[in-house]
């Protein structure tokens, strides 16, 4: 293995930074603070996707994955929602 090789696995293996999870755990609590000020339904769907992408990005580590593999996830967590929403919605639909 040549230098420049032995450079990029080492980079491609380093350490996220603490600052990266403080910045991300600031946004999310950011985000909440405003869903909780504001009970406009627009407000708190999009609050839950940013949530939702950030956590996914930053703390399950996709945004350092490749495409597909993150794409094969977010499908996943798309199909449970999914169907979490379909076995909640009807007992709501009944209050």
């Amino acid at each position: 293995m040549n230098e420049q090789a032995t450079e990029t696995a080492v980079e491609e293996h380093a350490a996220i930074p603490y600052s990266v999870y403080v910045k991300a755990w600031v946004s999310l609590l950011v985000i909440t603070i405003v869903m909780v000020m504001w009970h406009v339904p627009f407000v708190l769907i999009t609050g839950m996707a940013a949530k939702a992408l950030i956590i996914a990005l930053w703390f399950m580590h996709l945004r350092y994955e490749r495409l597909d593999f993150v794409l094969y996830v977010l499908l996943g967590i798309f199909a449970t929602a999914i169907v979490l929403y379909g076995l909640i919605a009807p007992d709501g639909m009944q209050m």
